[in-house]
C-alpha cells in the first residue's frame, strides 16, 4: 500500500511538472526553466494539499466511527476510571466539543478508541 501511494505520488508529482513543461514558452532557455520551476513547486503544493485532505479525511472518518460507538454503546459498557457513571455523557460532550475545535476532533477520536474502544469492545 505504501509503494502504490509512493508511485502514485510520484505520477502526479510528473504530470503536473510536465504539463507545467509544456505551457512554457520556448522563446529563451530562462522561460522554459522557469516552467519547470513554478510546474515543479506547483506540483508539490498539489502534494501537499492531498496528503493533507487524506489526513483529514481519515481523522474524520476515525471521528465519525468513535461518535457512533459512544453513541451506541450502553452507560455500563465504558471501562472504570473514564468518567465514572456518566462516562457516556462525557465522551460525547468531549467527542462533539472538540469537532468545532478542528485539529482535536481526531486527536479526541483516538484517544476514546485507545481508552473505551480498545479496553472494553462493545457487545453486539
Amino acid at each position: 500500500m505504501k509503494r502504490l501511494l509512493s508511485l502514485a505520488l510520484l505520477l502526479s508529482f510528473a504530470a503536473v511538472t510536465l504539463v507545467g513543461v509544456s505551457c512554457a514558452t520556448e522563446d529563451a532557455a530562462e522561460d522554459i526553466i522557469g516552467g519547470m520551476a513554478a510546474a515543479g513547486f506547483a506540483g508539490i503544493w498539489i502534494c501537499i494539499a492531498v496528503i493533507g485532505g487524506l489526513i483529514g479525511l481519515f481523522f474524520f472518518v476515525i471521528w465519525i466511527i468513535a461518535l457512533v460507538d459512544c453513541a451506541k454503546r450502553k452507560p455500563d459498557e465504558f471501562p472504570a476510571g473514564t468518567g465514572g457513571e456518566n462516562a457516556k455523557t462525557i465522551w460525547l460532550v468531549i467527542l462533539i466539543a472538540t469537532f468545532f475545535v478542528t485539529p482535536l476532533y481526531g486527536v479526541a477520536a483516538i484517544v476514546y478508541y485507545f481508552m473505551v474502544m480498545k479496553k472494553m469492545p462493545r457487545e453486539k
